[in-house]
């Protein structure tokens, strides 16, 4: 089973035993919150269809010259694409094409799939539409989306840097040659 199904159990069980009653578990349902992330994933959606992340990984193959530059690249495209829009799905379409380019640039894939992820989940701590904790931490506490901002991109753009450090120290062979021989493009699909 996955969480969802385990949570719907596990408060059905606890509305059958008693535990809880009805009226209690309706209002523990935060509308709001599951509003917003249905219109971020319908958003989402409609942007993977209209290929605006392929758009995205042709602009940074495009750009990057050399291995420093394209994890740079990668972690400050997957961290602010990440506080706007949810980080699972800034992970989810970019993985392949990280694989994609690696692959084409004949690179070890590992130091650019953990920039991504780790970028994904720093970049969204910046805005309350990162991710679904944010969201219901904007809701519940009504702070503004621009105070929660102000607050928290700066923490995410330091976490940011650190994690572009940290990879090229720890995959320093990896980040040690120069340019790439070619620009690839990316085919359409």
């Amino acid at each position: 089973m996955n969480r969802a199904t385990i949570s719907l159990v596990g408060a059905t069980v606890l509305v059958i035993l008693g535990a809880i009653s009805l009226e209690e578990a309706y209002a523990a349902i935060d509308l709001n919150t599951i509003t917003l992330l249905l219109a971020m994933m319908i958003l989402n959606v409609n942007l993977r269809l209209a290929g605006f992340f392929r758009l995205v990984s042709g602009w940074l193959v495009r750009r990057a010259r050399t291995p420093r530059l394209l994890l740079a690249l990668l972690i400050l495209s997957s961290g602010i694409l990440s506080a706007l829009f949810l980080n699972d799905t800034v992970v989810l379409m970019f993985t392949p094409l990280v694989l994609e380019t690696t692959a084409a640039l004949r690179r070890n894939p590992v130091p650019y799939l953990i920039g991504l992820v780790t970028s994904a989940n720093i970049g969204s701590a910046a805005t309350i539409v990162g991710n679904p904790q944010n969201m219901l931490i904007g809701m519940s506490s009504r702070i503004h989306f621009v105070t929660f901002t102000a607050y928290l991109a700066p923490v995410a753009l330091a976490g940011l840097v650190v994690t572009w450090l940290c990879l090229q120290w720890v995959y320093r062979n990896e980040f040690s040659s120069g340019p790439f021989p070619t620009v690839v493009e990316l085919p359409t699909r």
